[in-house]
């Protein structure tokens, strides 16, 4: 009997590029065509459209079934999403469409994304915002899916990359990309953070979200930010760790600056959700002692 030999992290990029390279395009193609938008019970915050359904069919036909995904992820459950991710193999964990509610208004605030874990800890990041040049200089409007202009934002094996993208599609080859050096005042602000926090202005740190967390990383990975905070599900956070430490920023705990579990199913509850706690992602501890002072809780 063989086995089959394990899949290197580059064989693992190229099938979570393949992946969103289908899922980017269909999303373009279902927004375009109208969609309704509804919500996961009475929590008005959690929006679905049938297009968040289709990308995660699309997640278990193309990744399944070593997969943790946002719209199948309650049937899983803690226990089985922990035994996934402890163990010496590749476990994929994705967000069919982040930023449900940008990407139903026609805003650009929003993508696919999709991790690859391995002993206990996200290693491989993939995600793709198609829309995020969109042109500002006129109305908000949506357009052809073919003529969408976007970006791509990967990790893999400690290098950060990114490419631009057409109708949800690359249009060349990845490049490496840098941690900006432009410092902006501006710190990532979820409305998930919102509830609980407020910032002291007179600190110098301002606000700034556009919708999920997938823009916010997009904003600090790109240098519109300095910062950013989590305190979201697992999904939201497993894709973009890999590209935050790709590009030397780290994880501190708010407000002992205290360093992230050494599982990271271990930041999440029982419904794969944050704790009551919040998490800096900044360049430096003391970038991050600077911002926990500008946090207060509500």
């Amino acid at each position: 009997m063989t086995t089959s030999p394990d899949p290197s992290a580059q064989d693992v990029l190229a099938r979570m590029l393949a992946f969103t390279e289908e899922a980017a395009p269909l999303a373009l193609r279902m927004r375009a065509a109208g969609l309704d938008m509804t919500n996961k019970g009475p929590d008005l915050g959690q929006a679905l459209t049938e297009a968040d359904l289709a990308v995660s069919r699309l997640l278990h036909d193309r990744l399944g079934p070593d997969l943790i995904e946002e719209e199948t992820a309650d049937a899983l459950g803690h226990a089985a999403a922990s035994a996934l991710l402890a163990r010496d193999a590749w476990t994929f964990v994705g967000d069919p469409i982040d930023g449900t509610r940008p990407f139903a208004g026609g805003l650009t605030g929003w993508g696919v994304m999709v991790a690859a874990c391995r002993s206990g800890w996200p290693r491989i990041g993939v995600m793709s915002l198609p829309v995020w040049n969109e042109d500002r200089s006129g109305p908000a409007r949506i357009g052809p899916p073919e003529a969408a202009r976007g970006v791509l934002l990967a990790a893999c094996e400690g290098r950060a990359l990114w490419g631009q993208t057409r109708g949800g599609r690359l249009t060349g080859a990845l490049q490496p990309l840098e941690r900006p050096a432009t410092r902006t005042g501006h710190v990532g602000w979820l409305a998930v953070s919102a509830q609980r926090y407020t910032l002291d202005y007179g600190r110098g740190w301002f606000p700034w979200s556009e919708g999920g967390a997938i823009s916010d990383a997009a904003l600090l990975a790109t240098g519109r930010l300095d910062a950013t905070l989590t305190s979201n599900m697992l999904w939201d956070l497993a894709p973009l760790l890999p590209l935050f430490e790709a590009l030397g920023y780290g994880l501190f705990h708010w407000p002992d600056l205290a360093p992230p579990p050494a599982a990271f199913i271990d930041l999440f509850n029982e419904k794969l959700s944050g704790h009551d706690d919040l998490w800096m992602i900044c360049r430096d501890r003391d970038q991050a002692a600077d911002l926990a002072r500008a946090i207060r809780r509500v």
